[in-house]
């Protein structure tokens, strides 16, 4: 038997011999401390650039939830809600907020920063997967640079501004970080149908773009096995399960939602779920791709050239890495492993969800669309950085991630704009009004951006003309005019379609008729404020209409 070299006790070692322990002693730290860092600072800048954004009614709407959650009121009695809820993602998000820094338009700017930064550093962590080293390094850098600098206007408006289905993609993400790093032991597919069906409860969308992805993957991984199933079937337990556990989670949280309504909670009105015409399909995959473009910040339709447009179309590089990052999955299914099956599919399906839906929009912000972003940054940089390395493309890489971080900074400094509910907001409470109606737009942004010192609840003009109640994003006893006087009535500064439709003056006609001659009537920030004294409103007001917004 060899003898082993000993060092004697006494002999010191030396800081070259003990650099390289240090350094391995630590270097598991690295990647975790990075990721951490990184996320400060990008919540740092993202708060900043969401302050650049108007808080609109149906951020204001969940911001109102999560007060009254915070509140006691933890099941939402009275509440009804539209189709997706948040009751499980986001709304205890704002709870959160709201009880470090009070109802207000900063609390739901932290919580936009915190939900965007939570969706950049979780795709940034998904791409790197097991690489470590250069590749691992690239990995996140290209995820993370594609997703980085969300332009000002309408981009921000999709991912830095209300509670929506960019928030979904945090349990999403922590979904697919188990499916890529968790080993195949039973607690992986109950872990997965739990947030599955938690994620659900908050957003139907999770349904097409998490629960069917797992299930259409694994039935395609268990189906490449079939000449042999029966003797590999021990062998696909894992896929089984998974897709079993992905199918029941649908049901529970149908049923989880039935039973909040039942013991009391909040309602939610039932999603949309109608196919497009077939002669509306040409048009339906124009604004697809206008929404992509849109998502990834690169919308450069209808921009006059000049630096302006330079914003947009720099970001064509993410869109251009995200498709190449896409096909490249797709051309590969067979071969890669089960989370890039997964992405792929759930762009497939989320892409065929939008396209073939009855109303895909990209003017009110295509905000179901908003997954495609961190799938395909996520596809990108795991599937893209190994090419970039070998072909030394990096310097290029580092060109486009330069003009990302160019364009943060130029977001970073940029000044709020004028907000007229703001304004508004102030203009009611120095005139001592504070508590009456308004269109939906405008209702519960003047609510929180006045702290909930002026509360103004949302009504529109019904078949008949008249002003009515609505019951969506709102609260039953908003309407109680045993609990609460309506003195005043905010006209909409322009005319509406849909909701809140009519015009100003006609708008004016139906008040008239409908609450007898004002006492007085105002003019401030672009609004008609018509003031009641001696009239409660809410006697007046149609009942709550369902769905009419």
């Amino acid at each position: 038997m060899a003898s082993e070299l000993k060092v004697p006790a006494d002999v010191p070692v030396t800081h070259e011999e003990q650099t390289p322990a240090l350094l391995t002693r630590y270097r598991r730290w690295w990647w975790p401390a990075g990721f951490v860092v990184s996320g400060m600072v990008l919540f740092a800048i993202y708060l900043r650039q969401a302050q650049t954004v108007f808080v609109m009614s149906d951020g204001a709407s969940n911001a109102l939830q999560g007060w009254d959650m915070l509140h006691g009121n933890l099941l939402l009695r009275g509440w009804t809600l539209t189709d997706i809820s948040f009751y499980t993602t986001e709304l205890p998000e704002y709870m959160l907020t709201e009880a470090a820094r009070g109802l207000g338009a900063s609390a739901a700017h932290v919580s936009a920063a915190l939900t965007y930064t939570l969706v950049v550093i979780g795709a940034a962590v998904l791409a790197k997967g097991r690489a470590d080293g250069r590749e691992g390094l690239v990995r996140a850098l290209v995820a993370a640079g594609i997703m980085l600098a969300p332009p000002l206007g309408g981009t921000s408006a999709t991912m830095l501004n209300d509670p929506d289905h960019i928030g979904t993609q945090v349990p999403l993400l922590i979904i697919w970080l188990i499916l890529d790093r968790a080993r195949p032991r039973w607690p992986v597919p109950v872990a997965v149908a739990v947030l599955l069906a938690w994620a659900q409860i908050a957003d139907p969308l999770v349904t097409y773009e998490g629960a069917l992805p797992i299930v259409v993957v694994c039935a395609i991984r268990v189906y490449g096995r079939r000449e042999h199933l029966v003797q590999n079937l021990p062998g696909s337990w894992y896929e089984l399960t998974l897709a079993a556990g992905a199918i029941v989670s649908t049901g529970v949280a149908a049923v989880a939602l039935r039973l909040i309504q039942q013991a009391g909670g909040f309602s939610v009105t039932p999603p949309v779920t109608t196919f497009s015409p077939v002669v509306d399909l040409f048009s339906h995959l124009g604004v697809t791709a206008e929404s992509i473009l849109l998502v990834f910040g690169a919308d450069f339709s209808g921009q006059q050239l000049g630096p302006g447009a330079a914003v947009f179309l720099i970001h064509l590089a993410g869109v251009a890495l995200a498709g190449w990052g896409v096909t490249r999955a797709l051309r590969r299914f067979g071969t890669s492993d089960l989370v890039v099956q997964v992405l792929a599919t759930a762009m497939v399906v989320l892409l065929a969800a939008y396209t073939f839906s009855g109303s895909p929009d990209v003017v009110g912000g295509p905000h179901e669309i908003a997954g495609a972003l961190p799938v395909g940054a996520v596809l990108a940089g795991r599937l893209l950085a190994g090419q970039f390395i070998s072909r030394r493309h990096l310097a290029a890489l580092g060109a486009v991630l330069a003009c990302y971080c160019l364009i943060l900074a130029h977001n970073f400094v940029q000044q709020p704009g004028y907000d007229a509910n703001f304004q508004l907001a102030s203009w009611l409470r120095s005139h001592d009004l504070r508590y009456g109606l308004a269109t939906y737009w405008n209702a519960s942004s003047v609510t929180v951006d006045s702290g909930g010192q002026v509360q103004v609840r949302p009504v529109n003009r019904g078949a008949d003309g008249r002003v009515e109640a609505i019951q969506r994003d709102t609260l039953r006893s908003w309407y109680d005019h045993k609990l609460h006087d309506a003195t005043f009535l905010v006209m909409p500064p322009s005319r509406h379609v849909g909701c809140a439709a009519g015009t100003p003056a006609e708008w004016m006609a139906q008040a008239r008729a409908q609450f007898g001659p004002p006492t007085a009537t105002y003019r401030a920030s672009g609004f008609t404020i018509v003031v009641w004294n001696n009239e409660n409103l809410l006697k007046l007001i149609a009942p709550p209409a369902p769905g009419v917004c």
